[in-house]
Order: structure tokens, then C-alpha cells, then sequence
């Protein structure tokens, strides 16, 4: 089940100058944009009184191009500064994700502010995600988790556990990290937990920065289980000045935010239709999943049925065997210890049947285990070699770290 909240799903950009979510948190490569023309609508909808020639900032509109250009939202930002704007979107399945980068660089190129896309995360936790995953392990089905579950964690944590790496495997290098620093939570006007944490360190060529973040956590909760989608926001402070007032314009941005409500409306039917699409196509996935577990149950079952069979033949042909041998034994001890000798064999193999399992030998490394028979292929679980696992199908076994097992034969045993 996926939580969408209506204020992650619309209004993410009103409360950070990133707009809507990324879908890799990576720095896109900005293409250079001029101030936005607003139309009448937009004027008086971003009109403050900072937008008089004489103020220290002038509001910029960040238009949407696959949205007639319309202005999206509007900004305050340093007057005689550079701007560099790029608004685009992510499909993840009919659900758009805006991806908003906006680059403010000073005339002298002393200071740079940089505002990436944020990213989305869903999470569960409860006992009705633990019961689908025992169902789909006890049916040798891999659980396939979503990339983007991840748990939701305070901002310093974030930066250094997730941006900060994400933004090296692109280049961006950071020493001497440390200055941490979280304001206290907060809750939004929808019930969301508010928080904002930063990092200071030095870049390569010697400029100071500030990684900051801000999270905003939504959970919904149904019966025990607990539903999570969160979103965070980065932003990148860089100077070779004065660190704190460089960040000063950047809170500015941030908390100057005016939302356009003729784009919000449209927006927001955008995303319904893509949230209703999604259902929909995550209902006909479980619809497929629950009719091949049916399908497995009713072959397990006529497995086991065989499995019956052959024990009672087996057991049989054992008795057969015993007769034959309380026979000769007066005529021959050598060869009722040979007899004897194989009856074991086949004794550990009707004990075998009767328990329903089999040997397996693992070919890298030639040991030999027993395990529950009746499945086309069995596996072992490399991060768990205690862990073995059977399915009807096969299953790319590389891609979970797993080693599949060959059944040894009963002339082998």
C-alpha cells in the first residue's frame, strides 16, 4: 500500500525552493534561464513589498515548461545575482515527480546557492508487511522491495548517510566535515513532522559550505501497521566569505516561497490521475500474485501426493528387500553384510521419503545437505547459508546472491 499525501503529492514546492521530488537526488546540469516573465495573474499573485527596484531581493517566477511555461512558484532572491533555472519530471509509473533545480550564483562568483531536487521515500513497518513477506518466502518467492523504501531518519543522519555519498559518486568532495547542526521539529499544516539539519565543510577549491537538508515526514497508520512518505530537500551553500551570510540568502528563498494557485490546480489533477493509474495497476499486480500462489499451493499439493506414493512403494520394496535378506543370510554372511550395506542406503532413503526431504549437493563447494523436497530448484542463501529456499521456476539466482543446489541421485546416496 502506498501512502499519497495531498500535500507531497501537490504542494511539496510551497514549503522548499526544490518543488517536487527527484528521483535520484543527483545535480542536474542547469541550463541557463532568464527571470520569468509573470503574466497579470502571476504578478499579483508573487506582488511583496521586496519587489520594489530598491530592495535587497527581486522575486523570481520558476516557470514549468511542459505546463505552457506557466509560473509555478515564486521566490525571493539576491537582486543582482545570477540565476540558473530547470524544471523538469520524473515518471515513476503514471505518477509525475517535479524535479526543480535552481543554481543563484553572486556577480563576482565569491558565493554560489544551489537548491536540488528532492527526493521521495515510502516505508512500512507493521505485522501485515511481516505476514506478505514470511507468504512470499514460504512460497520461494524473492521479496522485491521498492528503491526507494527507506526509513525515515533525522537530516544530519540523511546528509551523511545518503546526499553526502550520492553527491561524490558526482564529484562533489567535501573535507573536513563537521559543524552539524538540527533545529528543533516542527509539524506543518498537514500534521507533517517538520525538521531542518546542516553540515560545514571545505570544498577542493577552498570555498566553505553548507550542506543542509529538510525532511518532512507524513505517516499514516492502519490497523498496527504504519504507512510512511517523506521527502528530502538539499540545498548547497557555497562561499569564499562570510558562510552565515551567504546561508542568510538562502533561508530567504526558502521561507519566501508564494505558491500559484492556477498551477496548483492543475498540478494537483495531473498527479490524481497518475495516482489513480497506479492503483489501479498495482491491484491487477496483486490479483496475478495471489492467483500464483494459488497456482503453487495446488502444485505443492499434488507434489506431496506423489511424494506419499513413492514412500509407500518404497517402504514396499523395502520389506521385499528385508525378506529377501533374512533368506540368505544363513547361506551366505558375506553376502548379507553386502546386502546389509545397501539396505542402509536404501533405508536412509525411504527415511528421506518419509520426512519429505532429499540430499543436495552444492557444486562450488561439493557439501552435501538434505532439504525439503518436492521443488524443481533449490537454492541457498549466500548471506544466510543456513537459509535454503525451493521453487517451481528458476530464478536468476546471481541477482539475489543465492547458489542453486543439484539433487543427488538415489545411486549416489
Amino acid at each position: 500500500m502506498r501512502v499519497i499525501f495531498p500535500s507531497l503529492a501537490a504542494l511539496a514546492f510551497c514549503v522548499s525552493a526544490c518543488g517536487g521530488p527527484s528521483g535520484d537526488g543527483a545535480r542536474p546540469n542547469p541550463t541557463d534561464s532568464a527571470t520569468a516573465a509573470l503574466s497579470p495573474t502571476d504578478q499579483a499573485m508573487t506582488t511583496t513589498p521586496d519587489s520594489r527596484p530598491e530592495g535587497a531581493y527581486r522575486l523570481l517566477g520558476v516557470v514549468d515548461p511542459e505546463m505552457d511555461s506557466v509560473v509555478s512558484f515564486a521566490l525571493k532572491v539576491p537582486r543582482d545575482w545570477q540565476v540558473r533555472q530547470q524544471f523538469t519530471r520524473r515518471w515513476v509509473g503514471a505518477s509525475p515527480q517535479n524535479q526543480i533545480y535552481l543554481s543563484l550564483s553572486a556577480p563576482d562568483g565569491s558565493s554560489q546557492i544551489e537548491y536540488l531536487p528532492s527526493r521521495t521515500y515510502n516505508h512500512a513497518e507493521g505485522p501485515l508487511i511481516e505476514e506478505n513477506n514470511a507468504s512470499a518466502r514460504s512460497m520461494g518467492m524473492p521479496i522485491v522491495r521498492d528503491p526507494n523504501d527507506l526509513t525515515p531518519m533525522p537530516p544530519v543522519a540523511y546528509i551523511r548517510q545518503v546526499l553526502l555519498p550520492q553527491l561524490a559518486q558526482q564529484g562533489f568532495q567535501m573535507r573536513g566535515v563537521g559543524n552539524e547542526q538540527e533545529a528543533p521539529q516542527t509539524r506543518d499544516e498537514y500534521q507533517r513532522i517538520v525538521s531542518r539539519g546542516s553540515v560545514d565543510g571545505v570544498l577542493p577549491n577552498g570555498n566553505k559550505a553548507r550542506v543542509e537538508c529538510r525532511i518532512f515526514v507524513g505517516a499514516q497508520q492502519t490497523q498496527g501497521n504504519t504507512f510512511y512518505s517523506w521527502n528530502a530537500i538539499p540545498s548547497i551553500t557555497q562561499t569564499s566569505g562570510d558562510l552565515a551570510a551567504a546561508h542568510a540568502h538562502t533561508l530567504v528563498a526558502q521561507q519566501s516561497i508564494v505558491s500559484n494557485p492556477n498551477w496548483l490546480q492543475r498540478n494537483q489533477a495531473l498527479q490524481n490521475r497518475g495516482a489513480q493509474m497506479n492503483s489501479d495497476a498495482s491491484r491487477r499486480q496483486h490479483e496475478a500474485t495471489m492467483g500464483q500462489i494459488d497456482a503453487n499451493t495446488a502444485a505443492m499439493t499434488q507434489q506431496h501426493n506423489q511424494r506419499m506414493g513413492d514412500i509407500q512403494r518404497w517402504g514396499d520394496a523395502n520389506t521385499a528387500r528385508h525378506n529377501e535378506r533374512m533368506d540368505d543370510m544363513d547361506r551366505n554372511q558375506a553376502a548379507f553384510e553386502n546386502r546389509m550395506a545397501s539396505g542402509d542406503r536404501q533405508q536412509e532413503i525411504a527415511v528421506d521419503g518419509i520426512r519429505g526431504e532429499s540430499k543436495y549437493v552444492d557444486p562450488s563447494t561439493g557439501q552435501r545437505v538434505k532439504v525439503e523436497d518436492g521443488y524443481n530448484h533449490v537454492y541457498r542463501d549466500n548471506r544466510n547459508p543456513n537459509q535454503y529456499y525451493g521453487s517451481d521456476t528458476p530464478i536468476n539466482a546471481g541477482q539475489v546472491d543465492w547458489q542453486e543446489l543439484q539433487k543427488v541421485s538415489l545411486r549416489d546416496y
